[in-house]
């Protein structure tokens, strides 16, 4: 066999590994993202070619749609060196549906056939994440002083591996979402009892950095899947995990505290500032702006502008942060209009339909939770949000499609079967 045969052969195989290595991103430091990224597009490019097949144009332009749009923008906007920046951020908005677009149908049914053991991989790193985060600071600080400030100096004290803890909590909350399919799927009691070991800490790290947004969409979401699995056992474990939460918020001062910030809306100022009053005034100028911001938007450079002029007038505390809109749908309209608003609706929309009809309840999950985060958060103008979310979104909707004969004569995917 020669060297195209044995590639051909083994090139499923080479997509899952680099896959694989894809799931474990959040352990990998952010300089080396760009170089595994890169190996990952040549790799399914190649798989294209070598198999014979055609691009997936139709796909490829609906998914990447809010990307061309960023990219149109940059012709009226005035704040060129940003919008670039942003335009580099986003990135990932191209490369993952050019990713899945050129892969060939032969190594995309074969990853995927072995998701489960990808989800272990992506859970696996969030773990050693989180653990490795809290054993490099207790060796700098004490115990308490890390729990008290773990959610700053987890993103200023790791050279290669600081994160927001907004999105370190994003994965906790996608590592758990995938902790129910595994648990549906069916595990021996070993790995059942060291997969809800794990989850136990994955809780404690939540609640130790206590971010509302990732917390809720993880609730909402958790109870859609219990709902859907119609699994006894894991409805069990979600009433106790419920029980045990609403306990913690009520009785746990600093949580209640957080929480009750909910319920306690005003305008911010430099004296009293809680997440909750801060987009309370932030949604205030971005309701001033909007109505500017028309078909096209700003500009992918200017949008931010926008908000920090209004900022200056009304709220200087919030100029001198330079907060974003807190909202990516709000984000969307001031960069690119109510037009690129209107396709990415129709991208989520459309494969959201179609993941329903086809009980793709994996796709569901992944991009309901990531959505319901978006109302409080700009997740794709940040690296650990745009990078995470459009891999799994742009991987996971595949499952939509049927490769083969035999896979068209199989139930729908991740469509489990009660359990008793």
């Amino acid at each position: 066999m020669g060297f195209k045969e044995k590639l051909k052969s083994h090139l499923p195989q080479l997509l899952f590994y680099m896959t694989a290595a894809m799931f474990l991103m959040p352990m990998i430091p952010r300089g080396a993202r760009p170089v595994l990224i890169g190996l990952y597009t040549i790799a399914a490019i190649s798989s294209q070619i070598i198999d014979r097949e055609r691009f997936k144009w139709n796909y490829f332009l609906l998914s990447s749609s809010l990307f061309f749009f960023y990219l149109i923008s940059l012709f009226y906007t005035e704040d060129l060196s940003y919008g670039f920046r942003k335009i580099s951020t986003g990135a990932a908005l191209i490369i993952f549906p050019l990713i899945t677009a050129s892969m060939s149908k032969r190594c995309l049914s074969y990853v995927l056939e072995k998701r489960y053991t990808l989800m272990w991989f992506f859970i696996t790193a969030t773990l050693m994440v989180t653990i490795g985060a809290f054993v490099i600071f207790s060796q700098r600080y004490s115990f308490d002083e890390v729990i008290l400030h773990f959610i700053n100096i987890i993103r200023s004290d790791i050279s290669g591996w600081k994160i927001h803890p907004i999105y370190l909590s994003m994965h906790i909350g996608v590592a758990m979402i995938f902790s129910l399919f595994l648990v549906q799927k069916g595990l021996d009691w070993k790995k059942l009892i060291l997969l809800l070991i794990i989850n136990i800490v994955f809780i404690g790290f939540l609640l130790i950095m206590i971010k509302k947004g990732p917390i809720i969409a993880l609730v909402l979401v958790a109870a859609y899947l219990v709902l859907m699995f119609k699994n006894k056992k894991l409805y069990y474990v979600f009433g106790l995990g419920a029980i045990g939460l609403l306990s913690v918020i009520v009785f746990n001062p600093k949580v209640n505290e957080r929480f009750s910030e909910l319920l306690q809306v005003q305008d911010a100022d430099a004296s009293l500032t809680n997440s909750t009053n801060i987009r309370y005034s932030i949604y205030k100028c971005v309701t001033n702006v909007i109505p500017d911001a028309g078909v096209f938007g700003y500009g992918i450079g200017d949008g931010k502008n926008q908000l920090i002029d209004c900022y200056n007038e009304d709220a200087a505390f919030l100029a001198s942060h330079r907060y974003n809109s807190h909202n990516q749908f709000l984000g969307i309209i001031l960069n690119v209009g109510y037009l690129g608003l209107l396709f990415f609706t129709l991208f989520l929309l459309y494969h959201l339909i179609r993941a329903f009809y086809k009980k793709n309840y994996l796709f569901i999950a992944i991009l309901l939770f990531y959505c319901i985060v978006m109302f409080s958060e700009n997740i794709l103008e940040r690296e650990n949000g745009v990078l995470f979310f459009s891999f799994f979104i742009n991987l996971f909707l595949m499952l939509d499609y049927n490769f083969d004969k035999k896979r068209q004569m199989s139930p729908p995917l991740d469509n489990f079967k009660t359990s008793p």
